[in-house]
C-alpha cells in the first residue's frame, strides 16, 4: 500500500531547449502521411555520454515525408550521418535502417502544438564526439547450454 503525495510527482526532465544536442537514432517507423506519401518516423535519444542538457530524453516523432521536396532533410540526414556520397538505398526503409545508432548533432528549435511546447529538429550535422563505445560480447558454442 501507499499514499499519494502530489508533492513528489513533479517531474524530474527538464524540458528541451532550443539549441543544438549530440543524439543517437534510436527507432523509425513508416506511415502514409494525410497526403498519401510515404513517412518515416524518427526518434532520437539525447546521449548521456556527453556532457549536455537533458541527457536520456528523448526527441521523438521527427517526420521525413517521402516527396521531392522534403528530399533535402533525407540528403542532410545522411551527411551528418557520415552516409558516403553517391550511396545508393534500395528503399526508404534500407535507408532507415542504416540510420538507426547513428550518432548526430541536432539543431532543435520548439513548435507549440495543443497549447504545448515539443521540439523540432531542424537541421542535422555531423557529430562533434566520438560515437557511443559499444562492449562487444563474443560468445562461443562452448559458452551455451543448448
Amino acid at each position: 500500500m501507499f499514499k499519494v503525495d502530489h508533492s513528489k510527482g513533479e517531474s524530474k526532465f527538464e524540458a528541451i531547449k532550443p539549441g543544438e544536442y549530440e543524439v543517437t537514432v534510436i527507432n523509425f517507423t513508416t506511415k502514409k502521411a494525410e497526403s498519401g506519401n510515404n513517412r518515416l518516423i524518427v526518434d532520437y535519444e539525447i546521449r548521456s555520454d556527453v556532457e549536455q542538457p537533458c541527457q536520456g530524453q528523448k526527441i521523438l516523432f521527427d517526420n521525413f515525408t517521402v516527396t521531392e521536396n522534403a528530399m533535402w532533410r533525407f540528403h542532410q540526414a545522411s551527411k551528418a550521418a557520415q552516409f558516403p556520397d553517391g550511396m545508393q538505398f534500395a528503399s526508404y526503409t534500407e535507408w532507415a535502417q542504416a540510420f538507426l545508432h547513428k550518432p548526430l548533432r541536432l539543431v532543435v528549435a520548439e513548435r507549440e502544438y495543443n497549447g504545448k511546447k515539443y521540439p523540432e529538429v531542424k537541421s542535422f550535422k555531423v557529430s562533434e564526439v566520438e560515437a557511443p563505445q559499444t562492449d562487444a560480447i563474443e560468445v562461443s558454442d562452448d559458452d551455451v547450454p543448448f
